[in-house]
Formats: structure tokens, C-alpha cells, sequence
């Protein structure tokens, strides 16, 4: 019905609208299901699955998916293992649609940009409805869960990271070059994201946004040899760290509970949201590991097995909210066992290995802003942690300069 140059053209400009619209996170599914469908009336599926079959990445990447499908096999809550594949179903079509229409760093580098437009928009919504709320309502919406009405803001301010640490990337990258006007606009554009990490007052956003401020200006330092300047950027990002915990109080309150939390054993059993309960969730998470150690619960049975647990322990907290592991690694281990926990480690340490082989900086970090945030999330429960990671892994890993250079090498 169309010639293959529409289907390129729709193929790239609806991962563009992806990107643009993964930061507002309620239009994605929309262009997600229209790519698919472009995917399918293209046709020329010989090449295409030849494609996919050659990639071992890609089998990877489905295969991790696949196991949950298996998952239901010996589940008992089947409605809920249906809709976690709903949920999950990103981590299938983009590793497939990707690998077989991959892009070109060009249209990766213009895709980037759509992420921090959208970026932006986000920012500048979650920001107007606080100032319409405080004139309005008299109601403080500008910090934490009050702010980020879209998403969680541990998502929300893993999506600016990531977009602070890909215009941080194109800095520092030459090969880019940057006018002066267009540096300090990045810069600016930088600056405004980071004030936004520091409002959604996300844990673990501070500590990978930190992270890569010392980690950028390290690299600017070796590779630069800009001593002066370079700890001049240490000194400030210090000072700026110490002056955020001393004199913004949502910030301090919540790092003392991350210190009171790992000093304090006897956490609350009542609470249901914070650094201390998080503790006595893996507690229970790894006991119910260690009773299905093989295959898990099952796709579906996860949740209730981690309920029947806390109530157990008389952790009433998190049994009233209906609490997941907050750890993808325990997550996963939870439901399908072992051997989807080894496929959730081979899924991100093979493509970092690889990343760091071919000198692939931006996915390195892509996956180093990953791994970390699944540490005090089950990212993947949510189409919000779910889409994110399966477009960015599979633009990244599956781009055409990565594959021809790996090819070489």
C-alpha cells in the first residue's frame, strides 16, 4: 500500500514522537502501537527475522520477556500475570522492531534532542501547575510526590538525568562542535533539569545527578588538563551538595531517614514510604526468594506471595498499600527465579561490556543510570520504568554505527 520510503520516514519520525513524549508519559503507547503497526504492513519479514536470529543481544533481550510468558504456566493469579505482560510487553517490541530497523547516530542524536525538549515540557508543566496551585489553592506542590503529579519522582527525575547526562556528553564530545552561544545554552538547560532533580527530591535522582557532575568534571580535568578550572567545578558541586542538605529541609528530612534507616534495625512496621521500610521489604523479599529459589512464584504471584509475607511480619504498612519488592533485582527474582534474575543481569552487564569495548559513552551510562535506579525501584512494573529502559537499550544498542564498528572490532 506504501512504498518502503514512507515506512522509513514513519518508522523514524514515530520513535522521534516516542521520545519527545517519554518524559509526559501518557501519550508513548499510542506512537508505540503505531510503530508496531508500521512494522507489520512494511512486511519484508524474511530479512527481518534473519536479522533478529543473528543478533544474540536481541534473542537476549526477548528472551527476557519470553520467561515471564512461561511464568504463567505455573502462576495461580493469572489476571495479574496478564497484565504484567501488558505492562511488560515494551521489552518485546522494541528489542524486535529496533534490531531489524535500526538507526544511524544522526537520527539517534535528533531523537535525543526530542527526549530533552520533552524533557522541558515536562518540567515547565509539573512547574506551572505548582505556581497555579500555591496561588490558588495556598497548597506547597513544589517538592517530591506533590510536584511530580505525572509519575513517580524517582522516573520523572531518571529521565532528566539521563537527559543531563547526554548534553554533558555533547559538551565535552568535540566532535559536536559547539558554538559558544549553543554551550551556554546547554549549559543553562542543564542547570534548570538539575534544580528540577533537586525539587522532585528523589534519592536516588541526587545521587546520579551528583554522580555525574563528579564524573563529568573528572573526565573534563584528565582529558582537558584544565586543573584549576576542574577543581574550581569539584568545589562548587560540593559546596552546592552541602548547602542543598543544610538549608533545604525536605531534602535534609530525607536524608536522615536513608542514615536512620541503615543505623536502625527497628524500623517502624506501620510505614509504608520510606528508606526504612524499603529495608524490611528486601528483608521480606529475600525470604520469599529463598523458598522459590528455581523458577519463582510466577509471573502473576509475585505481589500476593510478598503480601502473605508481610503479613507475617506484621508489616501492616506495606500490606495496606500493596508494596512490590522496590528493588528490580528482587523483583524479578520474586516471580520467575534464578534464571529470569540471570537473564536481568546478562540483559544489562553484556550490552555494558559491549558499550565499554566499542567506546559507546552514552550507553554506558545509559545502563550505569539503570542498574542504579533499580536498586530502589521495580522499574520495570510500570510502563513509566518499562518503556524508557526497552527504547533507550534498543536505540542504543542496536544503532547502525554501533553494529558496523562492533562488526570490525
Amino acid at each position: 500500500m506504501f512504498n518502503k520510503s514512507f515506512h522509513t520516514k514513519a518508522h523514524y519520525y514515530l520513535a522521534i514522537a516516542i521520545a519527545l513524549c517519554l518524559p509526559l508519559v501518557r501519550l508513548t503507547p499510542v506512537f508505540i502501537s503505531l510503530l508496531l503497526l508500521n512494522w507489520f504492513i512494511e512486511g519484508d519479514f524474511k530479512n527481518k527475522f534473519r536479522t533478529i536470529f543473528k543478533n544474540k543481544l536481541a534473542i537476549l533481550f526477548v528472551a527476557f520477556f519470553l520467561i515471564h510468558v512461561i511464568g504463567l504456566v505455573y502462576t495461580e493469579n493469572m489476571d495479574s500475570g496478564l497484565f504484567d505482560l501488558q505492562v511488560k510487553f515494551s521489552l518485546l517490541i522494541f528489542p524486535i522492531v529496533l534490531v531489524s530497523r535500526p538507526f544511524n547516530q544522526s537520527q539517534i542524536k535528533n531523537m535525543f534532542w526530542s527526549f530533552v525538549i520533552g524533557a522541558i515540557v515536562c518540567s515547565f508543566i509539573l512547574l506551572i501547575r505548582a505556581v497555579y496551585t500555591y496561588i490558588v489553592f495556598s497548597e506547597n506542590n513544589f517538592f517530591y510526590i506533590q510536584l511530580s503529579f505525572l509519575t513517580h519522582p524517582s522516573y520523572i527525575a531518571m529521565y532528566f538525568n539521563f537527559a543531563i547526562a547526554w548534553m554533558m556528553h555533547v559538551i565535552l564530545n568535540k566532535d559536536h562542535n559547539l558554538n559558544r552561544f549553543n554551550t551556554v545554552l546547554l549549559i543553562c538547560i542543564i542547570l534548570f533539569l538539575s534544580i528540577m532533580i533537586v525539587l522532585l527530591s528523589s534519592k536516588v535522582g541526587l545521587i546520579v545527578l551528583f554522580s555525574l557532575y563528579i564524573g563529568y568534571i573528572i573526565y573534563f580535568i584528565i582529558s582537558r588538563k584544565k586543573y584549576v578550572l576542574g577543581l574550581v567545578g569539584l568545589l562548587i558541586i560540593v559546596s552546592s551538595a552541602y548547602s542543598l542538605i543544610r538549608f533545604v529541609p525536605e531534602i535534609r528530612g530525607r536524608l536522615k531517614a536513608v542514615i536512620t534507616a541503615i543505623s536502625n534495625n527497628s524500623s517502624n512496621q506501620t510505614e509504608s514510604e520510606s528508606s526504612a521500610v524499603r529495608i524490611l521489604i528486601w528483608s521480606a523479599a529475600y525470604q520469599v526468594v529463598s523458598e522459590n529459589i528455581l523458577i519463582g512464584t510466577g509471573t502473576g504471584d509475585a505481589k500476593d506471595a510478598l503480601l502473605i509475607e508481610y503479613e507475617k511480619r506484621g508489616m501492616t504498612g506495606a500490606l495496606k498499600h500493596k508494596l512490590n519488592a522496590h528493588n528490580e533485582y528482587y523483583q524479578v527474582f520474586v516471580s520467575i527465579g534464578l534464571i529470569g534474575f540471570m537473564l536481568l543481569l546478562m540483559s544489562l552487564f553484556l550490552p555494558l561490556y559491549n558499550a565499554f569495548t566499542s567506546s559507546n559513552a552514552i550507553y554506558i551510562l545509559f545502563l550505569c543510570i539503570i542498574i542504579i535506579n533499580f536498586i530502589p525501584e521495580s522499574m520495570l512494573e510500570t510502563q513509566a520504568g518499562v518503556i524508557f529502559y526497552a527504547f533507550f537499550n534498543s536505540v542504543l544498542c542496536f544503532n547502525l554505527n554501533y553494529n558496523t564498528a562492533h562488526k570490525k572490532n
